[in-house]
């Protein structure tokens, strides 16, 4: 055997798969997520780290044109999958570590191959988007110059008025533990945020929302039980918590959320998670650590929340402070409250706030949107990748939003 085709090998048994989510992907995601756990596969933090590029959720064509530009910087050997959804995972993954081993490449089915465009400097960096090909949603304006997708910079007054270099880096739309589908673009002065516009970068039409799946049932006359909303409410917040703990560096607790979420999701008893809520959110709370890199951090304060039509969690937590550390103890009394009611399978009555807020054309994630480049302006850049974690917009939410506003 080579030394090529053993490397092949050797990377085949322990692949580094880059998941790249498509708004609507949120189950099909926890699938994959889950399988490189049991597994033992490692997620890989950017293209250049990557041996499998995993595009999980329902890609169309523009996400396809962008999982293309992002391939084209996956370093040989390599495979490729489509995760359509959850049920498709594990069947996708081995296809593509099968390729990996055998051929080191996956060739997209009736293409001719990865180009080498981005690797002679053009498509997408390894920090996220670039350009407008996304024909996605812009909230506020201003746009940016990236030849080649290398941030271009230019001079700009700092805080204390000095002139100082100014670089445009866009943030997304595949990072680790950000959400799905969203474009930060932003303007940097050392590593300080001076201006931030957010894009998003989603197909048009229906996609699945996976959180609010029991309100929109019920909302549509569909029998739903207290429990299956409580789990689902549950599970939401275990998932933004585990993402914000793991941009904390806390890879442990978030290991630990990520399976408390996965046990919720396949039927876990409430004595049993109420257990394993009560140990984290312990944990959690007493972590000095935690506390010092949320406290007094991204704060919204209630009448600006209030008057972007904030809802649920994010609004509950202005009372608390409105920093990110107000947001993620939110989530956990949320948590801690919701649990309890896991296996009640009464009929549900009351169409309350969804984990997100309010659900529908108003609120929600649209809301949470609406405030994010005001809070990450003036932070550091890992502050800010704290913000968005904090917020955890789920933009699946957005293209229900749009078609209801339509439809009224």
């Amino acid at each position: 055997m080579g030394i090529s085709a053993a490397l092949r090998r050797f990377s085949a048994g322990m692949p580094h798969v880059l998941i790249a989510e498509v708004p609507g992907g949120t189950a099909a995601r926890m699938a994959v997520e889950q399988l490189l756990r049991q597994w033992g596969w490692v997620e890989a933090l950017g293209p250049a780290d990557a041996d499998v590029l995993a595009v999980v959720g329902p890609a169309g064509p523009q996400w396809t044109s962008f999982a293309d530009q992002l391939w084209d910087q996956v370093p040989r050997p390599r495979a490729r999958a489509h995760v359509k959804d959850a049920d498709d995972a594990a069947a996708a993954l081995e296809r593509a570590v099968g390729l990996l081993a055998d051929e080191g490449e996956r060739i997209r089915p009736g293409g001719e191959g990865p180009s080498q465009r981005a690797r002679a400097g053009g498509g997408h960096t390894e920090q996220g988007h670039s350009g407008d090909q996304s024909q996605g949603h812009e909230h506020g304006g201003g746009g940016m110059d990236m030849p080649g997708g290398v941030p271009m910079a230019d001079r700009g007054p700092d805080r204390d008025g000095l002139m100082l270099d100014q670089l445009h880096v866009p943030l997304g739309p595949v990072l680790p533990d950000w959400p799905a589908g969203l474009v930060l673009h932003t303007t940097l002065q050392g590593d300080v945020l001076q201006e931030a516009r957010v894009e998003v970068v989603r197909e048009h039409g229906y996609v699945a929302d996976f959180w609010n799946e029991p309100w929109r049932r019920a909302a549509a006359g569909e029998s739903v039980t207290v429990g299956e909303a409580a789990r689902r409410r549950v599970a939401a917040h275990l998932d933004s918590l585990a993402r914000l703990l793991a941009v904390a560096g806390w890879e442990d607790a978030a290991l630990r959320a990520r399976r408390t979420r996965d046990e919720v999701l396949a039927g876990s008893p409430t004595e049993v998670t109420a257990r394993q809520v009560h140990r984290l959110a312990r944990r959690l709370r007493r972590s000095r650590t935690l506390r010092w890199l949320t406290d007094g951090l991204g704060i919204l304060p209630a009448a600006v929340a209030e008057a972007a039509g904030v809802t649920g969690p994010a609004l509950m937590a202005c009372r608390a402070g409105g920093d990110v550390r107000a947001r993620w103890q939110a989530w956990l009394d949320e948590v801690e409250q919701s649990v309890l009611g896991i296996d009640d399978t009464a009929p549900w009555a009351v169409l309350d706030a969804g984990p997100r807020g309010r659900v529908g054309a108003a609120g929600g994630s649209a809301a949470l949107l609406e405030v994010l480049p005001e809070l990450v302006e003036g932070a550091e850049l890992a502050g800010a990748r704290l913000i968005v974690a904090s917020l955890d917009p789920d933009l699946a939410e957005l293209d229900h939003a749009v078609v209801e506003a339509a439809d009224g």
